[in-house]
């Protein structure tokens, strides 16, 4: 197993992630994780290795659902797909790794928008949903931690190479409150900034982009799959998405629901009498088309995002 020494974290997001990310002889979503974050059988040894750590990890006092807004086995997941497929650091962009993370979960988050309330103002939708205590709808608050954690742990990881990577990583981020982290992730990955989120995320949802080919074939049919959607959202859709998450990794908190469709974050005080107003957002895109005379030719668009808040009435 020493051979295997720097595969030990690894190893155990692997047993982690199970059975909510990893069962056998699954199909759907489970299906597409077996092909996202493959468990290699071969050399021998590493799957001897593999077999040793589960046991270890059997062994120990069992953590999972005893720590709140603590997703154990969606990190592991996350984790994983970022650990195969690499952390992304461009701001305005997407990578494979943030299929199993971020993106995948606006896209789970939409396709329960269209199952129980197609008919309802998207934004006003989400602001009562996303990032919500409870995960009724997807995308809960420990969903949205989840992502950070994952995010932060395999960039730790990537840049450290040991059998204590996993370890190491996780001492030095538990140490950070969850704030803090949600905080962290959000500037790291996107520089703080919402514009950004939202043309990244825009960049996916007309079909996943492989090196120099964009929307491979059969990546939406994958993508649809994943968000148990008939239908991708479209570029304005895609905006306010993004613009959502934006807004939900900015408090950093979990939403809590109140009567009345009232939405506070935590202890916050927004007034009873506040009325819900829409906003907007103008989301500056840019995009760039080669001609076959391989000229570059640049089009910029401002988009306006409609958003939700609450606003004291006037007395």
């Amino acid at each position: 197993m020493a051979v295997y020494e720097d595969s030990i974290g690894q190893l155990i997001l692997q047993w982690l992630r199970k059975p909510e990310y990893w069962s056998e002889g699954s199909s759907g979503t489970q299906a597409l994780w077996h092909a996202y974050t493959p468990k290699p059988v071969t050399p021998s040894e590493l799957a001897l290795s593999r077999q040793a750590c589960g046991v270890a990890c059997d062994a120990q006092p069992v953590i999972k659902g005893t720590l709140p807004n603590r997703d154990i086995a969606h990190m592991a997941a996350t984790s994983l797909g970022y650990l195969t497929w690499g952390v992304t650091n461009d701001p305005m962009d997407y990578g494979l790794g943030d299929l199993g993370g971020w993106a995948l979960d606006l896209l789970q988050i939409w396709g329960s928008y269209l199952a129980n309330a197609p008919e309802e103002d998207l934004a006003s939708w989400l602001h009562a949903h996303l990032g919500e205590q409870d995960a009724r709808m997807g995308f809960s608050y420990s969903d949205v931690l989840a992502d950070c954690d994952a995010w932060l742990l395999a960039r730790s990881m990537q840049s450290n190479s040991s059998e204590r990577s996993l370890s190491t990583a996780m001492r030095d981020m538990f140490a950070q409150s969850e704030t803090n982290r949600i905080k962290r992730f959000y500037q790291s990955r996107f520089k703080g900034s919402a514009d950004n989120l939202v043309i990244a995320f825009r960049k996916l949802v007309d079909g996943i982009d492989l090196g120099i080919f964009d929307n491979v074939s059969g990546s939406k049919k994958a993508l649809l799959i994943a968000s148990h959607a008939d239908r991708l959202p479209s570029q304005a859709e895609a905006g306010i998405l993004a613009l959502s998450y934006a807004e939900s990794l900015e408090k950093s908190e979990p939403l809590i629901n109140h009567d009345c469709d009232r939405i506070a974050w935590n202890d916050s005080a927004i007034p009873r009498n506040a009325p819900l107003v829409k906003r907007h957002r103008v989301i500056r895109a840019e995009s760039s088309v080669i001609t076959r005379t391989g000229k570059t030719m640049t089009s910029t668009r401002n988009d306006m995002i409609p958003t939700r808040t609450c606003e004291e009435e006037e007395e």
